[in-house]
């Protein structure tokens, strides 16, 4: 099987995907095993969208989002090269760039946990997390530096995931924030960030942005509180795509 699957991925990759991202099917179904935001990005994108993605991982926002944007861009930054290797062959309609979006361009320690005798990619952070990991070097960039260089006056979404270090993705976008105003949506954790998780919420809000969490069972946005997070992310809840709530919806007033 495992041979099927790795010829899959070489010769016949619009297959590998259909099998590899099969989760998604269960965002139809109430009873969700993955992200019931990915519902959401195709509620908001558009055919002619700008859908940025920081911390593309595995691709999975942006297998959801080729279905939808068939005239304006998808663009991944993923700064660990082993995946950034593994989705290429699979969005080749996207951009995807080997760099870690921060709030300042340059270089930087990207830190991979040990698992037995390999690696946990897709836990990969900036963020210190002991010694049991393998240090990598890899390239920084703003978004505002990255828009300025492409001449991208046009962002309609962008996605945020990168594993305790939002607080600094956010303030590399402050010209963004303050002119382009795209929906933001973003993974906030109190088991991952170093920082006051209030003040997060209140840099945005400054822009003229409110805040909001996708519903499991309306499938819509509500106001969020930031002081409800110990409630949205108990212990208990950890893994359960249908309780568990960690992303959040950022929109211009």
């Amino acid at each position: 099987m495992k041979l099927l699957i790795n010829l899959a991925y070489q010769f016949w990759p619009s297959l590998y995907k259909k099998r590899y991202y099969k989760t998604l099917d269960s965002l139809t179904t109430g009873n969700y095993k993955c992200e019931p935001e990915l519902l959401y990005i195709q509620q908001i994108l558009k055919s002619d969208s700008v859908f940025i993605d920081i911390g593309t991982n595995k691709g999975i926002y942006l297998y959801q989002a080729e279905k939808v944007v068939a005239n304006g861009r998808v663009i991944g930054f993923e700064p660990n090269k082993s995946l950034v290797n593994y989705i290429k062959p699979l969005f080749t309609k996207a951009e995807i760039y080997p760099f870690a979006v921060s709030s300042k361009s340059g270089t930087a320690v990207l830190n991979i946990p040990k698992k037995g005798n390999g690696l946990q990619d897709t836990r990969a952070s900036l963020e210190a997390m002991g010694e049991d990991v393998e240090k990598v070097e890899i390239q920084m960039v703003t978004l505002d530096g990255f828009a300025k260089e492409k001449n991208l006056s046009k962002i309609d979404v962008v996605k945020i995931d990168v594993e305790g270090h939002e607080f600094d993705s956010v303030k590399g976008c402050e010209n963004i924030l303050k002119t382009i105003k795209p929906i933001f949506i973003i993974e906030i954790e109190l088991r991952h960030a170093h920082y006051p998780i209030h003040e997060i919420f209140e840099y945005i809000k400054g822009f003229g942005y409110e805040v909001f969490y996708f519903d499991r069972k309306t499938l819509k946005t509500v106001p969020f509180d930031y002081k409800q997070m110990a409630d949205f992310q108990k212990d208990e809840y950890l893994n359960d795509f249908n309780r568990y709530i960690n992303n959040f919806i950022f929109i211009p007033n």
